[in-house]
């Protein structure tokens, strides 16, 4: 069993040399030749003075490069911190303070965005350079329990936090889910979701350790379902990873019919609940493949429950469908208010031990305290503030969220740091963000009442929030008034609020 997880990678390069690792638009690049190129990379990083325990952030579009970089700095001994290159300028460098890394690969497209953030490896100019070092292994002097990687997510004060994922993590969810779902060298596997969402973890892990052949979504096609259906068919997917409101996106585009996707045997779905109506409908129409509803949070290593889907439609289309049980090394239960762990049929919050646990939040130690505890009887656990029912087979449902952190098109973001984001510009004076049913994708949307200081219109609201915060999280629509409804504590109402938009909407 390996130790370190880019290990998976050598494994198969040894195994399968000249097999496709990567496909991405017209380029390809085999196992051999990508495990020697990311040697070179590597050692490259380290000859800037990367060392152990270094982070090293990357801004690149996807690309076999930016797979390239993951490899190459994992194989220097740090961990890798993606940032979205479609982000706000903003937003990356709150991120590039709080990681503070060694260095940060960019390429001449990103280097504008990133440039002044700390020192940077530019892979354009320093290809010749990268091509003069050795491409053969390296010695590592990383253990299980250093960390593979620091993902950030949203924060509820405004500052994101950096979730941290140890090499032990990975390889623990990897090893479970390769064999669980029986992935391998002959699969043709999608990577859909953007490098800096952990969801984009599975793919790249399950390929590196099976030796399947991972292909790159081009990020643009998320808005296209069209053409998604198509990149599935041509290149001859066997498994099609993806967040449910992507495939109710194309549902609601008509593409979900017989005789389509023809080579797609498994479908895996996480990140959000999906919609049981929806699902019914992909079951009608693709009896033939296997569909999993997988679920958990970045601080649990991407998947800590699973769901089989039963062959037949379910009948019932007013639920989510469950997120299931505790995978391999994993132990979950609910805890009820009382303290207690919940029975079968009882409601609580779900809590999550074992070893796909991260190590906390880079550099805030307070933050990890209140989230990860020790648990009597259970050692050290995760509160995912998921609010979960056990059914008597043994598998939970999903009710909500315990406090105001909420998923949107698979992303997850903490209300308040919308909220934030909004008192920061100069003519808000108070804010409210709400979370409201979209029925175009049967999903959920943000929405948000501000009280302004001067006039302003809701186009110009929404453009200066993109400057500040990626765009899934800019709430759909922003209700004005010259004040926000309160409650009797001087809270914001957004039961009010809420019942304000709805009203907005009839008319």
């Amino acid at each position: 069993m390996v130790e370190l997880a880019q290990q998976y990678f050598s494994e198969s390069a040894l195994k399968f040399p000249g097999k496709i690792a990567v496909d991405f638009k017209d380029s390809k690049i085999t196992f051999a030749d990508l495990d020697k190129s990311s040697n070179q990379l590597a050692r490259a990083l380290k000859s800037t003075g990367v060392k152990k325990g270094d982070r090293v952030c990357f801004c690149l579009p996807k690309s076999i490069d930016s797979i390239k970089s993951i490899l190459a700095i994992l194989k220097a001994d740090a961990a890798y911190v993606p940032l979205d290159a479609k982000a706000p300028r903003a937003r990356l460098e709150q991120v590039a303070a709080d990681a503070q890394p060694a260095v940060i690969i960019c390429n001449g497209q990103t280097l504008e965005l990133v440039g002044d953030f700390g020192r940077v490896f530019n892979l354009d100019a320093e290809r010749s350079r990268i091509d003069s070092e050795s491409d053969g292994g390296l010695v590592y002097e990383n253990d299980s329990s250093n960390l593979a990687y620091i993902l950030y997510t949203s924060g509820s004060t405004g500052k994101p936090k950096g979730v941290m994922i140890t090499h032990a993590n990975i390889i623990n969810a990897t090893e479970w889910a390769v064999e669980e779902l029986g992935i391998t060298s002959e699969d043709k596997m999608s990577q859909h979701p953007p490098l800096h969402f952990d969801l984009s973890t599975f793919d790249l892990y399950c390929a590196f350790k099976s030796g399947a052949t991972l292909y790159l979504v081009p990020e643009e096609l998320s808005l296209f379902p069209g053409q998604l259906v198509r990149l599935i068919e041509e290149k001859k997917l066997t498994i099609w990873d993806s967040v449910p409101s992507v495939m109710v996106y194309m549902s609601t585009a008509g593409l979900v019919k017989s005789g389509r996707m023809s080579t797609v045997k498994k479908i895996f779905f996480n990140g959000e609940g999906f919609p049981t109506k929806f699902l019914a409908e992909w079951m009608r129409a693709f009896p033939d493949k296997e569909f999993v509803n997988m679920y958990g949070p970045t601080e649990t290593t991407v998947q800590c429950t699973f769901y089989r889907i039963p062959p037949e439609p379910p009948k019932d289309l007013t639920k989510l469908v469950p997120i299931g049980r505790a995978c391999r090394g994993v132990e979950v239960f609910a805890v009820k208010e009382n303290g207690t762990i919940a029975k079968a049929g009882e409601e609580g919050e779900l809590y999550v031990g074992g070893l796909g646990v991260g190590k906390g939040y880079w550099n805030n130690p307070e933050k990890t305290k209140t989230a990860f505890l020790d648990f009597p009887g259970q050692g050290r656990v995760y509160k995912t503030g998921d609010l979960v029912r056990l059914r008597p087979d043994g598998d939970y449902e999903f009710i909500g969220r315990r406090d105001f952190q909420v998923k949107v098109r698979g992303h997850r973001i903490e209300l308040g740091d919308v909220e934030a984001a909004l008192y920061s510009l100069p003519y808000v004076k108070e804010a409210g963000v709400i979370v409201v049913a979209a029925p175009e994708t049967n999903g959920t949307e943000l929405v948000a009442g501000v009280g302004l200081k001067e006039l302003n219109t809701e186009g110009n609201i929404k453009n200066d929030l993109s400057k500040i915060i990626p765009p899934y999280m800019v709430p759909r629509r922003i209700i004005i008034s010259d004040s926000m409804p309160r409650t009797s504590t001087g809270k914001i109402d957004r039961v009010s609020l809420k019942n304000k938009y709805e009203s907005q909407e009839k008319n």
